[in-house]
């Protein structure tokens, strides 16, 4: 069955002396991996991460490896690919939805979240401040384990559960470690705004660490096989 698809590009790495094995996002058919034929060539100008392109490829439910038919630019993401941090910030964020997406499963909704996140960070508009902490955050609502705060007035009193992902205003057992109370309303501030309102935030360096720690951390709790420690490591290389 032929299908065309819009796609992000996630990474991608060498076959061979010429060949590509690229990791795409697909609209209609989620995670997949393509064998490219010659990509080493294509790499500069189809084959950056974030990368928006339209494809047309022949799909069978139960090959590991697809090939592209046709590719073509939906959009260029110029500002990501000429700014230092949102480039970096593009390889950290390829880490994670390569991480946190499950392989050959359709998701429109959170393709089109991703999208329009992309879509924004290559705007003049945003500046990149927060913007992945935003991203990993509000993510989660899409992968099935956000934590639980669409019926919560919170108040200084509150602290989040990772576990459960619930907020409680004591702490529920002796034995469940919950973020403090100032980490806890920072985490509500996020899921609640919007992402143009992210250059009015404010938080201290060391809090906005601990925060990114702490919510790579909840991510492990909730997908299996989720590295952390590794991604803590590629996030301090790249920003």
């Amino acid at each position: 069955m032929i299908i065309n698809s819009s796609c992000i590009i996630l990474n991608n790495i060498s076959y061979g002396e010429s060949d590509l094995i690229v990791k795409i996002l697909t609209r209609k058919k989620g995670l997949l991996s393509f064998l490219i034929k010659g990509g080493q060539k294509k790499k500069k100008k189809y084959l950056q991460p974030l990368m928006n392109v339209n494809i047309s490829f022949n799909y069978k439910s139960k090959t590991e490896l697809f090939f592209i038919k046709s590719i073509e630019f939906k959009s260029i993401i110029n500002n990501i690919l000429t700014n230092y941090r949102k480039r970096n910030m593009a390889l950290f964020l390829c880490k994670i939805i390569s991480n946190s997406i499950s392989i050959n499963q359709e998701d429109s909704k959170t393709y089109d979240f991703i999208d329009n996140s992309i879509s924004w960070l290559n705007s003049k508009h945003c500046s990149g401040k927060y913007f992945e902490l935003w991203f990993l955050i509000n993510l989660t609502k899409f992968l099935g384990f956000a934590p639980d705060y669409l019926n919560l007035k919170l108040t200084a009193n509150y602290k989040f559960n990772p576990q459960n992902g619930e907020f409680y205003l004591e702490k529920a057992s002796n034995n469940i470690e919950l973020w403090n109370s100032k980490i806890s309303e920072y985490l509500y501030n996020f899921l609640i705004k919007n992402v143009e309102e992210l250059d009015n935030f404010s938080l201290s360096y060391d809090d906005y660490k601990s925060l990114i720690v702490k919510v790579l951390n909840y991510y492990e709790l909730h997908i299996s096989e989720y590295n952390y420690k590794k991604l803590i490591a590629v996030y301090t290389e790249l920003l």
